[in-house]
């Protein structure tokens, strides 16, 4: 997905920005749940602040994902 500036100064992309920014989201979701691995094996594994983060993290990517597959229902992911 390749994005552009227009005129005014904000970004175009082949799908509209509501869409973009649920991937965006997700994508930051699912860097930050692959992140929590490293955490845990460089300290303490059992600190309950990276589980707490983590299903935090799972929950949130879950709900992006029942969203982007309800626009998807809807015929919304199609590239425009």
């Amino acid at each position: 997905m390749s994005a552009s500036e227009t005129s005014s100064g904000r970004e175009t992309t082949i799908v509209d920005n509501e869409i973009y920014n649920l991937i965006a989201a997700l994508a930051a979701k699912l860097h930050g749940l692959a992140a929590y691995d490293k955490y845990e094996a460089d300290g303490q594994a059992n600190d309950p602040i990276w589980q707490e983060l983590r299903q935090q993290d799972e929950q949130a990517a879950r709900r992006l994902l029942q969203q982007l597959d309800q626009f998807a229902q809807q015929g919304r992911l199609r590239a425009g």
